[in-house]
């Protein structure tokens, strides 16, 4: 993906998420207090540092060359969700939650980035990380929502 695109894209991106309402219901936990920095160290195999909030609804870890994010989404919105956006590939993911799917931005040939979706009842969970290959951003978000789940 040209250099020039990737920032004009990434504004778009959140655009268009902002605009599908990242609201969640009133009893829904703290983004930050769903998973611990240890669960999120264990899932991507290096230390990540302690959670930050991303407004009220999202939250990151980071250790050097990785980023991981989780954010909460309405789960009124799925149907929007699986779209995706012009560029994207959407593959249906089997055996998380009550749906899953992962969409995959970028040529096979150049840098990807994948993006895990999961909704649990009025809930959808967004698992992103950043930095390693589209495969093992899958396995690793795969993982990241296998925690989450199982504390649901």
């Amino acid at each position: 993906m040209n250099s020039m695109v990737l920032p004009h894209f990434i504004v778009g991106l959140f655009c268009i998420l902002a605009g599908l309402g990242a609201r969640t219901a009133a009893a829904q936990a703290a983004p930050c207090s769903i998973l611990s920095s240890a669960q999120v160290s264990v899932a991507v195999g290096v230390s990540v540092g302690a959670a930050q909030p991303i407004a009220t609804t999202g939250c990151s870890w980071s250790a050097p060359h990785i980023i991981v994010t989780l954010s909460l989404w309405d789960g009124s919105k799925w149907d929007k969700m699986k779209t995706g956006l012009p560029g994207t590939t959407v593959t249906a993911v089997a055996g998380l939650g009550d749906d899953a799917f992962l969409s995959t931005l970028g040529r096979p040939t150049e840098k990807q980035f994948a993006t895990l979706s999961v909704k649990k009842g009025n809930t959808a969970y967004l698992f992103k990380v950043y930095g390693p290959s589209v495969s093992d951003q899958t396995s690793m978000e795969k993982a990241l929502a296998g925690s989450v789940l199982a504390k649901l």
